[in-house]
């Protein structure tokens, strides 16, 4: 049984319509996407990858990074998911200018877990998987090194204890000397309420 074409490309569409935003890719997408539909299992494949790497590569933020995951998907079509999932999230996890160490290492994490699972995956393919094997170990490993250097110039998280709430503003200008930066501080600390701090919470050291 065959991996599942409508599943695969109903979710390049989705991801295509929320990272890309170059409006000639998006268009170009458009057209690939359509032309899949008919075209003979090998060619599908190699489409379907090259149009998830041009997915990746527009990732700009640690938002577009985490909206790359998943459809649920059984048999092949799960195979066929996750090899395009660990290929995109190793491509995805260079480009975004990570806040935090924190961050920069839960990506790196996310990307080595698909790896390995988007290799075991090529590996069941055999011989006839041999150059992506060997492509897909590569392309992991030097994402990992890359986000881990990404990692090392970030920085770092400290806790901030207030004893009272305050403004997201407020704190942002305590901190930094720049109240701009509210929400860069709304979001390490994870606080859904920006005009009402908790009193303890995560925040970038500088």
């Amino acid at each position: 049984m065959a991996a599942d074409r409508d599943t695969i490309l109903s979710w390049l569409a989705d991801l295509a319509a929320a990272i890309v935003t170059d409006a000639e890719d998006a268009a170009d997408l458009g057209v690939r996407i359509d032309a899949a539909r008919t075209v003979d299992a090998a060619t599908f494949a190699s489409e379907a990858l090259s149009m998830m790497r041009v997915i990746a590569e527009s990732v700009d933020a640690p938002a577009d990074f985490d909206r790359i995951a998943a459809p649920a998907a059984t048999g092949q079509t799960l195979d066929a998911v996750n090899i395009m999932l660990g290929m995109a999230l190793a491509v995805a996890g260079c480009r975004p200018d990570w806040p935090s160490r924190p961050s920069a290492r839960r990506a790196r994490s996310r990307v080595s877990l698909a790896g390995d699972v988007a290799i075991a995956a090529v590996d069941q393919l055999g011989g006839e998987g041999a150059d992506l094997y060997a492509w897909l170990s590569s392309v992991t490993s030097v994402s990992c090194r890359v986000i881990s250097d990404l990692a090392a110039d970030a920085a770092p998280v400290v806790k901030v204890e207030t004893g009272v709430s305050l403004p997201s503003t407020v704190l942002a200008y305590q901190l930094y000397g720049d109240a701009n930066r509210a929400s860069g501080l709304i979001d390490i600390a994870g606080s859904a309420t920006p005009l009402v701090m908790p009193t303890l919470f995560d925040a970038l050291a500088s």
